[in-house]
């Protein structure tokens, strides 16, 4: 019986350790067509956009080759430079914003909690006094005053 108790035991410690390791919810990839013009990047091309509860994932590709990572979690870090995301909002935006609006972005959700929000046959408009930012069914098209741009469009 003890040497049951210890088997259990082990187990038990074995599965817990390893189930921390799990991804928690399966993401399907989804395809996109990605467009960005930013003092930090300027590219156009597609990949791959996985969603997950508590991050966002984009990478993009260019002939095969990842030319483009950006991961947004509690910071936002770009090819594996990582950054406070007021930090990464000014530098990539020229405006800190607030802390997820990139996130709501590439989540397709509205900004600046919903503010001059006008819904539309495929989704919403929000025009801001420095800001247009539109979702239209599977496309997003995001510009400011800075010229900056991101249009991402999914693909089936």
């Amino acid at each position: 019986m003890k040497n049951f108790k210890y088997k259990f035991i082990i187990t038990l410690i074995i599965s817990i350790f390893l189930s921390g390791c799990m991804q928690k919810e399966p993401q399907i990839p989804q395809a996109v067509s990605f467009t960005v013009i930013s003092p930090m990047v300027k590219l156009s091309d597609a990949g791959f956009l996985r969603v997950y509860k508590n991050s966002v994932h984009l990478q993009i590709y260019s002939s095969g080759v990842s030319v483009l990572e950006i991961v947004v979690k509690d910071r936002i870090c770009m090819n594996n430079a990582c950054k406070d995301e007021l930090a990464f909002n000014k530098d990539f935006f020229t405006k800190e914003h607030y802390r997820g609006f990139f996130d709501e972005i590439l989540r397709k959700k509205p900004i600046y909690n919903g503010k001059n929000l006008v819904k539309t046959e495929c989704g919403f408009e929000q025009n801001l006094r420095n800001l247009s930012y539109k979702v239209c069914g599977k496309e997003l098209f995001f510009k400011d005053k800075n010229d900056i741009k991101i249009i991402l469009k999914d693909i089936d």
